[in-house]
């Protein structure tokens, strides 16, 4: 097992280029959340094998939202896996059409101005798309790696997602809703500003030692107390 990837005991980031997948580690299955690019099977795969599992361990894939580095290799995840999908509804309709993106505005900031136009803009815009088995609810615990709590966090996506899995402490797999790219950050684009901001002051009412970023490095310890101060006042 690779101790830089291991993020907490039963937590494994998978590198992806500038994008994370993490490995939720359970005693007799793997959870995962999101699936990368189109392309991002074999990576996961490896992981995988690292960390002493198989492919057929894989019992659910978690997906914050519909966006192609999150949601593009959803298809080849599913196919190699036969694991089950979860999502919430507004997001699950896009994947269902290998949509990845609706219309966006980049956040304020030149940085924000740049990724948008450089990075997002060039991305592909559809994926092969992928049947979600499960739609999600807002504060539903889904019964999966003993529990995991789904927050709707709108704002960057209509149908974004955070996950909060209580072990270790309280781990938090952020998705798109934050970045801890030069710091702690909201999304560098948006479909609403407003409910992406209302989002993260609702993230930082709640409890987790741990953030788990698809871009950018964990926080370990005191993770809540980080987000309190960026957005509870906000």
């Amino acid at each position: 097992m690779t101790s830089e990837h291991l993020v907490t005991k039963h937590v494994y980031a998978v590198g992806t280029g500038d994008c994370h997948v993490f490995l939720l580690l359970g005693p007799e299955s793997v959870a995962v959340v999101d699936a990368g690019f189109p392309g991002t099977w074999p990576l996961v795969e490896q992981a995988l094998g690292e960390v002493g599992r198989t492919p057929g361990d894989v019992s659910d894939i978690l997906v914050t939202h519909c966006h192609i580095d999150h949601a593009g290799g959803l298809s080849e995840l599913k196919e190699a896996t036969g694991a089950r999908v979860w999502m919430h509804a507004a997001d699950a309709e896009m994947v269902g059409k290998g949509q990845a993106f609706r219309p966006w505005k980049a956040a304020p900031g030149l940085r924000n101005w740049w990724f948008a136009r450089h990075v997002v803009a060039k991305s592909p815009q559809t994926f092969p798309p992928v049947a979600v088995d499960k739609f999600v609810r807002s504060g539903e615990v889904i019964p999966v790696a003993g529990g995991i709590k789904a927050v709707h966090t709108p704002g960057h996506s209509a149908g974004h997602m955070v996950f909060l899995w209580p072990v270790d402490g309280g781990v938090l797999f952020t998705g798109d809703a934050a970045n801890n790219v030069r710091g702690l950050n909201g999304p560098n684009i948006f479909e609403d500003g407003k409910l992406a901001a209302d989002s993260l002051r609702k993230v930082s009412g709640e409890k987790f030692r741990v953030a788990c970023f698809a871009h950018g490095a964990p926080i370990v310890g005191n993770a809540d107390g980080h987000f309190r101060d960026k957005w509870s006042g906000a």
